[in-house]
């Protein structure tokens, strides 16, 4: 009965909001990151707002499982596979509404007459492809805990996302709940089915959460279309990377919860680094400013281009917890190398996470050439090289790159082709295409490619040198003589180091003059042209290898081997790097110069 329905609505209203929840269920964002300390709101906030789309009443409307918008972007988004038309359609739609989302409603904000408040047409409820939420976890809600007794905790202590959502979850709105390992599925009534909104007759249909563990391949959960996904705690890459094409055809949104610790591995470098907005309570501003003297902000817009939203919270902003609880809980815990209250409590990224090159960061290194005034002709004046990590089954690793005369590194194109389906020669003309008439210091490549071939006793790197000369002379390219690379010793990754470091320090291109003790000098930086992508993104993952689960970390020793995963363009980097011909080109001296150093006595 309605009466019932009410009664059972009370644990819903509940529900503590604070100012970050209000931020929280504000962001548009494609990825959000939510990274509070334990115990602060992240699994409850989550769990919260996943019923608030059940129900309609989401902020960000097209979030909702019902919403409703203008029929004239309905009109814009089915014209998508013809690109000329979508974005000549979309042209005239923005000049009657702010944005693309801007014309869309949850049921709460729809306008009584269902008429666009920005170009007057008809508001229509957008028709959904899929109904389906994914909760993602280490363990499926059918891996039970041992503990007895009647509690919320009781049935299923591994896994939190299923509990917390039953716990603000309206009981009269499930209609399925029989979890076993075969289906690990949901089912819920749609509240809103069989309803008017004005003149529009919403029918409805049951909704469902799906449960996936990290454990479950990769293509268990591939092939339907989801229209969220939350991540709890950090999933290995590939898991994570499967889900974004699920959620294409609705627009979905990901998100992720997690308090950063030992183990992690992509999530510090591709979310919270790429982030465009990250979001800070007051508590975690004042840790920032306490213990690392940092002014940080409460709001920070970067300037990245990537459509990620971050979180940062600390236990003590859980309005559920007095402070003298959290003050005893974390008075209790051993924190012997100054990080696990950092990062337990205030949820800071403080472990190292195995990087090869730590200090790689896409905000600073990643540049566009344009925004500095460097173009072809700024190339062409540089000491430039090839460099090529060669793999018989592995995609290559191909990188153009020059040095100036101030000792800064331009990594300006990139090239990453299969070897299936590039053989030698076709692999070796399309190289002299996009090298069109560069010179090159030298050509360098692995060693790996100066292996006879059993069948024609020649090695790739004399079939590659026959190649360019033939394509020289038939007028594509400059040729370019190629020679295995030196891959004994660190020199070439210590020297990447310090020029990652010192592009830190400087912050810009051709901003590398310092004065230090009195003397002023260049220091050695790298900067990496935003469309070499797969370059940057190696300098930033490429790291030890890991345990196969964070269990193992708190028994054994971080392996000391470096992982084959993003290892090589990093690889063909500092072959370059070890040769002494990819080195600052010394301007010639002024006549003046040459006149004063004859004057001193030097040889006429």
């Amino acid at each position: 009965s309605d009466i019932d329905k009410v009664a059972q609505l009370v644990q819903f209203g509940k529900y503590k909001s604070t100012k970050m929840f209000r931020y929280y269920v504000r962001l548009p964002h494609k990825i959000k990151g939510l990274f509070p300390g334990n115990q602060s709101f992240k699994t409850s906030a989550t769990a919260f707002q996943y019923v608030l789309r059940i129900l309609g009443t989401h902020p960000v409307a097209k979030f909702n499982v019902l919403y409703f918008e203008c029929e004239r972007r309905v009109e814009l988004f089915a014209n998508v596979e013809d690109h000329e038309v979508y974005y000549g359609l979309k042209e005239l739609y923005l000049k009657d509404h702010k944005t693309i989302d801007s014309a869309t409603f949850n049921k709460a904000k729809r306008p009584a007459d269902n008429i666009c408040p920005e170009c007057g047409s008809k508001l229509v409820i957008h028709k959904r492809k899929t109904r389906i939420f994914r909760f993602a976890s280490e363990t499926l809600p059918t891996e039970k805990g041992g503990i007895e007794g009647d509690t919320i905790q009781s049935a299923e202590v591994k896994n939190t996302q299923y509990p917390e959502f039953k716990k603000w979850c309206p009981p009269f709105l499930i209609k399925k709940d029989n979890i076993t390992v075969r289906n690990s599925t949901l089912t819920l009534f749609d509240p809103n089915g069989n309803t008017m909104f004005g003149d529009l007759k919403y029918t409805g249909a049951d909704i469902m959460i799906e449960f996936s563990g990290y454990s479950q391949t990769v293509q268990a959960g591939a092939g339907v279309q989801r229209l969220s996904c939350w991540c709890d705690e950090e999933p290995p890459l590939d898991f994570y990377e499967e889900q974004f094409p699920r959620l294409l055809a609705e627009d979905g949104d990901m998100i992720l919860t997690l308090t950063p610790a030992n183990g992690l591995t992509f999530t510090y470098d591709d979310i919270f680094e790429k982030a465009k907005l990250i979001l800070r309570t007051p508590t975690i501003c004042k840790y920032y400013l306490e213990e690392e003297g940092r002014e940080v902000k409460e709001v920070e817009h970067t300037d990245s281009d990537h459509d990620i939203a971050v979180i940062q919270a600390s236990t003590d902003d859980n309005p559920t917890l007095s402070p003298d609880v959290v003050e005893a809980m974390y008075n209790e815990m051993p924190d012997p190398d100054g990080t696990t209250i950092a990062t337990r409590r205030h949820g800071i990224f403080k472990q190292a996470t195995g990087r090869i090159f730590k200090d790689m960061n896409y905000n600073v290194h990643m540049i566009d050439p344009r925004t500095y005034g460097i173009g072809s002709e700024y190339i062409n004046g540089l000491t430039i090289a090839r460099t090529f990590d060669f793999h018989p089954a592995n995609p290559h690793a191909i990188i153009w790159a020059g040095i100036s005369s101030t000792d800064e590194i331009f990594v300006y194109r990139e090239w990453g082709p299969s070897p299936d389906k590039w053989v030698i020669s076709r692999l070796c003309r399309e190289m002299a295409r996009m090298s069109s008439f560069e010179k090159y210091v030298c050509n360098l490549i692995d060693p790996l490619a100066n292996t006879p071939n059993q069948e024609t006793g020649k090695t790739t790197v004399e079939l590659m040198n026959e190649s360019f000369l033939q394509l020289k002379k038939d007028g594509v390219g400059m040729g370019g003589y190629w020679e295995p690379f030196n891959t004994k010793g660190e020199v070439g990754r210590d020297a990447i180091k310090e020029r990652l470091h010192n592009s830190l320090k400087v912050e810009r291109p051709f901003n590398n003059t310092v004065t230090e003790d009195g003397r002023t000098k260049q220091l050695p930086t790298i900067w990496i042209f935003k469309d070499c992508r797969e370059a940057a993104r190696s300098l930033k993952q490429w790291r030890l290898e890991s345990w196969v689960s964070n269990r193992q970390l708190a028994t054994r020793d971080r392996k000391e081997k470096h992982a084959e995963k993003w290892s090589h363009f990093c690889t063909a980097l500092e072959g370059l790097l070890k040769d002494k011909r990819f080195r600052p080109r010394r301007e010639s001296l002024k006549p003046a110069q040459r006149e004063y150093k004859r004057f001193q006595g030097g040889r006429r």
